[in-house]
C-alpha cells in the first residue's frame, strides 16, 4: 500500500491555514486513493458527550474484519480523543443486497464494555457511529447504578440478599434479590468458591436519550435474535426497560446461579405500550430478552407480565445466568431500504435523520444517521421498521446534536409519513437560503514530474468555538469538500485525527467562501515521500 507524505493538508484545507511551514512539528503518511467506504467512529461519556473514555481498547471482529484499515492504511487500531476512522477495502465493498459487516469492540476501565456490529451499504461511502460508553461511577441522566458487596458463609448466600439501584435520581429501578444458600458458577459451569461477591447493577431509564444511546449492541437493531421458537430472526426492540447485572466473586466472574434468582424491572407508567397505544398498565405482556456481550447474541427468555406494586409498574422474573436484560417488543425489519433526497445544492452534502416506527414519537428507531447526498442522490439506510415511519430530515450543522436526537433545530427540513421498505419515496428538502464554503487543497511535489501533486482523504470534525462536542463535519474526498453546514462569518473549533497517533486542532473565523491552497511538501521530505 504506498503511502504518500502529506503535509497537514487535509488540516491546511479544513483549517485555512496560511502558515508557510505548515508540516513544522506535525507530519502524516497517507494514501488518498485506497477506501470508498470510510466509517467515522466516535467513542464518548455517555454523562458528558464532549469528553471521551481515555484508555479505550478496541478491537475488530466480523465478517469483513481482515479488510478493515485505520484510515492511514495500517492496522493499528489506536482512538485518539474518542475518535478513529476506519477503511474498508475496495475488495470487500458492499453491492444492493449484499452489505459488508464488521464488528466493534472497546473496553475501558471503569466503564461497561460495548460490542457494536457495524452495517456497511452500497452507497454508503460515508458512515458516522457514535458509541456511547457508561462510566458506572459518573452515570449519565436516565442511568442508576448499585455497587454492592455481600460477605458469604461456604461460598454462598447465608441468608436472602436484595440489591436493588437508586431512585433518588430515577422514577425506575432493577432490583436482584438471592435466595439463601444461593452459589455461584463460572462461564464452564463450574463451582466457584470466595468470601465476597460483589454485584453491580446497572438500570436504564427508556425516556432518556443518554441512557437509550447505552442500549447494548448498534442500537435497537439486531440481526442475530433467538425467538420464542427457536429460530434466528432480525428486528428492532422498542425497549420498556433493560439493566445489565454483573457479579464477581473475589474477583472472579460469576455466569450462572445454583438456583434462580428474582429480578424486577420497573416499567414507567407514562411511557406508551406500541401494541395499544395506551400507556403501559398492571397486566400488559411484555418479552423479555437476554443479550450476551461476548457473542452479541440476543435470546428469548419468557414473556413477563407487568403488576403494579404500589403504584409502581414492574415485571418480575427469574433467572439462572447473569447478562443484559430487556423487556421489550420486536418489530420486523427491512435490512436496506432508500430515498432520492432533492436538495438543490450544487453539490455533496450530509444531512441528519432520525427515523421513527409508526405512532411512535418519543424513541427513534434510528437516530442521527448521517446520510450525505447529492441532489437527486440516493440515500440508503439499513434495519428500517416495516411498514409505515416517519423519517425527519435536519441539517448536520453543530446545533444538531450526532448523538442526542432531543437537540434538534425547531423545524426540520423534510418529514416524510409512508413505507420506506419496499419503496424508494422522493424526499424534497426545504432548504434555507444559505452559503456554500469550498474547499480544494493539494501538495505538490516539484521533483517528481510523474507525480507532482498529491491530495489527501480525510474526516474532519468540528464545533462552535469552545461550545460542546465535537461532531463530524463530514469526510474531504481527494483533498475537495464543500458545506453549507457551517455558516459564513462565523468562528469553528477544528479537529481531524491522524493514523492513531496525530492531532490538528484549529480555530478559526470563517471568513471567505472559497479556501483553495497549494502546499509544497518540504525538500527534505520530497525524496522519500514524493517518489
Amino acid at each position: 500500500m504506498k503511502k504518500i507524505f502529506i503535509a497537514i493538508l487535509a488540516v491546511s484545507s479544513m483549517l485555512f491555514t496560511q502558515c508557510t511551514k505548515p508540516t513544522e512539528g506535525f507530519t502524516i503518511s497517507i494514501n488518498p486513493d485506497v477506501f470508498d467506504n470510510v466509517v467515522a467512529v466516535k467513542f464518548y461519556d455517555a454523562a458528558t458527550p464532549g469528553v471521551a473514555p481515555s484508555g479505550i481498547r478496541l478491537t475488530i471482529s466480523g465478517d469483513q474484519a481482515q479488510s478493515i484499515y485505520e484510515i492511514s492504511g495500517h492496522k493499528i487500531f489506536n482512538v485518539v480523543d474518542g475518535v478513529i476512522s476506519l477503511g474498508l477495502l475496495p475488495a470487500a465493498a458492499p453491492a444492493e443486497g449484499q452489505p459488508a459487516l464488521f464488528v466493534i469492540n472497546a473496553e475501558a476501565d471503569g466503564y461497561l464494555p460495548v460490542r457494536v456490529p457495524v452495517t456497511i451499504l452500497a452507497g454508503q461511502a460515508t458512515k458516522l457511529v457514535t458509541i456511547s460508553m457508561v462510566n458506572l461511577n459518573n452515570p449519565p441522566p436516565g442511568v442508576t447504578v448499585v455497587q454492592q458487596n455481600t460477605t458469604l458463609t461456604g461460598n454462598a448466600v447465608p441468608a436472602t440478599e436484595t440489591i436493588a439501584t437508586p431512585t433518588t435520581k430515577s422514577p425506575v429501578a432493577t432490583t436482584v434479590s438471592l435466595p439463601a444458600n444461593t452459589r455461584f458458577n463460572d462461564a464452564a459451569g463450574n463451582a466457584i468458591s470466595g468470601s465476597t461477591l460483589k454485584t453491580t447493577i446497572a438500570h436504564f431509564n427508556t425516556l432518556e436519550a443518554a441512557s437509550l444511546n447505552a442500549f447494548p449492541g448498534s442500537g435497537f437493531h439486531s440481526d442475530d435474535i433467538t425467538d420464542e421458537t427457536g429460530n434466528r430472526v432480525s428486528g428492532n426492540f422498542r425497549t420498556a426497560g433493560f439493566c445489565n447485572i454483573d457479579m464477581a466473586l473475589d474477583g472472579k466472574a460469576v455466569k450462572t446461579f445454583s438456583q434462580p434468582v428474582n429480578v424486577k424491572i420497573d416499567v414507567r407508567n407514562d411511557q406508551v405500550n406500541p401494541r395499544t397505544g395506551a400507556a403501559f398498565a398492571a397486566g400488559d405482556v411484555i418479552p423479555v430478552w437476554s443479550y450476551q456481550i461476548e457473542t452479541g447474541k440476543w435470546a428469548f427468555e419468557k414473556n413477563g407480565t407487568i403488576v403494579s406494586n404500589g403504584g409502581k409498574l414492574e415485571v418480575d422474573f427469574t433467572t439462572t445466568h447473569l447478562t443484559y436484560y430487556n423487556l421489550a417488543f420486536l418489530d420486523n425489519v427491512c435490512l436496506e431500504a432508500r430515498a432520492t433526497i432533492v436538495t438543490g445544492l450544487p453539490s455533496a452534502e450530509s444531512f441528519l435523520v432520525d427515523i421513527f416506527p409508526e405512532g411512535e414519537t418519543a424513541i427513534p428507531a434510528i437516530a442521527g444517521a448521517i446520510m450525505q447526498v447529492e441532489n437527486n442522490g440516493v440515500a440508503a439506510f439499513e434495519n428500517v421498521p416495516q411498514g409505515n415511519v416517519t423519517m425527519k430530515v435536519y441539517r448536520n450543522t453543530a446545533n444538531n446534536s450526532q448523538t442526542d436526537w432531543k437537540v434538534r433545530e425547531a423545524t426540520p427540513l423534510a418529514v416524510y409519513t409512508g413505507a420506506l421498505c419496499g419503496n424508494q419515496p422522493t424526499i424534497t428538502l426545504n432548504m434555507p437560503s444559505l452559503t456554500s464554503i469550498l474547499f480544494d487543497i493539494e501538495g505538490r511535489c516539484p521533483s517528481n514530474s510523474a507525480n507532482p501533486y498529491v491530495r489527501p482523504s480525510v474526516d474532519v470534525w468540528y464545533r462552535i468555538k469552545n461550545i460542546g462536542e465535537y461532531q463530524l463535519l463530514g469526510h474531504v474526498n481527494q483533498g475537495k469538500f464543500q458545506t453549507t453546514n457551517i455558516n459564513f462569518q462565523s468562528t469553528y473549533d477544528f479537529k481531524v485525527i491522524w493514523g492513531g497517533s496525530r492531532v490538528y486542532l484549529r480555530t478559526k473565523y470563517v471568513d471567505s467562501t472559497s479556501y483553495t491552497r497549494t502546499i509544497t511538501v518540504p525538500e527534505n521530505e520530497q525524496q522519500h515521500f514524493c517518489n
